[in-house]
């Protein structure tokens, strides 16, 4: 079995992606949170953070999780951990749908904050659990086609909207990183298609 410290740089490397969406929904949150914008901006941006954490979330549970779950087959401490995964994606659902419902409904400055910090210490819980156990543990257990696949699946249809997302404030090591681990055509539409588009309609701070 290969030792923690080669685990995590190991994991650092093939979640490269991951990490930065993660980042990402961490960015988004703070400055939902410290905004001064008006309603008709901060919903453009919640908007946008909504739709992210909804593709992602959705992208784990159909493209990783039941891939892991069969690797950990007679692994009851894997298997525990997978199940604390499940359970605190069922707890950030009803806190992002009810701020959403929040937004929609013009609610209150200080309605909002609260929702809003909630969800941050629910989901930068979740997000903490799993690089710190989930993703060093799939690193291990998955080969480099495998975990080729869940970064494909994390990108999705949706890439040329999720890789400017994700990387628009990642340092150059990472964003070098990320854009490495694409195919050529695939760095050529991020760097022609969606990062020029992600440019012009992302929201104003």
């Amino acid at each position: 079995m290969a030792s923690s410290s080669t685990i995590q740089r190991s994991g650092r490397a093939d979640w490269a992606l991951m990490n930065a969406i993660h980042d990402a929904l961490r960015r988004d949150l703070e400055e939902l949170l410290h905004t001064t914008a008006s309603q008709t901006v901060g919903r453009a941006r919640w908007t946008v953070f909504r739709d992210q954490l909804r593709f992602h979330l959705a992208a784990e549970n159909a493209a990783m999780w039941p891939l892991v779950r069969a690797k950990l087959t007679g692994d009851p401490t894997g298997q525990a951990l997978l199940e604390a995964m499940e359970d605190e994606h069922q707890l950030i659902g009803p806190l992002q749908a009810v701020t959403d419902d929040a937004f929609t409904m013009n609610a209150d400055p200080g309605r909002l904050h609260h929702l809003l910090t909630r969800l941050r210490t629910r989901l930068i819980s979740h997000l903490a659990h799993e690089e710190a156990e989930a993703l060093p543990l799939i690193a291990q257990i998955m080969s480099p086609d495998e975990l080729g696949g869940i970064a494909r699946a994390i990108r999705g249809r949706y890439a040329a909207r999720t890789l400017p997302w994700a990387l628009a404030h990642a340092s150059p090591h990472v964003r070098a990183e990320v854009l490495d681990q694409l195919s050529t055509p695939a760095r050529l539409i991020y760097r022609t298609v969606g990062l020029p588009s992600y440019t012009r309609h992302i929201p104003p701070p």
